[in-house]
């Protein structure tokens, strides 16, 4: 999958959060386990905030990095790595569905950092370095309040 612009990036990964939140519900009206179906709602609604909060940035962008042509971009493999996680086939319990998430997750913080990394102005080099944060507190957050679900 290439990419050329920012925009289109950012596009995909808007796309990639509503389609993970539609499998972690489709996924949750399936479960029998109230655990697992809180979890997963609670993945799902994660899922869409993140989509949200992209489509902000994209409505909203006053830097004009949006439309900043992306390097290597015929190399990019992310997206093909992104679109195999989220149907957390063998899911069994909490833990395995928390391991898919943090599989999506990591991936794309590597996405981010990469993209970073081979910026080639400040302001692209801000937006992706400001990804990876954002990426790293989501899953703490995933992590800390699924981790809850474990407890009770």
């Amino acid at each position: 999958m290439a990419f050329r612009q920012v925009k289109e990036l950012l596009q995909w990964v808007c796309d990639f959060h509503a389609s993970l939140a539609a499998r972690y519900t489709h996924l949750a009206s399936d479960q029998d386990d109230e655990r697992m179906k809180m979890a997963l709602d609670f993945l799902a609604d994660r899922e869409r905030r993140m989509r949200e909060n992209i489509e902000r940035y994209l409505e909203d962008d006053k830097t004009g990095v949006l439309d900043t042509w992306l390097i290597d971009s015929a190399d990019f493999v992310h997206p093909l790595v992104l679109d195999r996680i989220p149907h957390c086939v063998d899911c069994r319990d909490v833990q395995d569905i928390l391991a898919n998430a943090m599989a999506a997750n990591q991936t794309l913080k590597d996405m981010y950092r990469m993209r970073g990394e081979l910026a080639q102005i400040p302001s692209e080099t801000e937006l992706f370095n400001e990804l990876v944060k954002n990426q790293d507190a989501e899953m703490r957050l995933q992590v800390r309040d699924i981790g809850r679900l474990e407890m009770y």
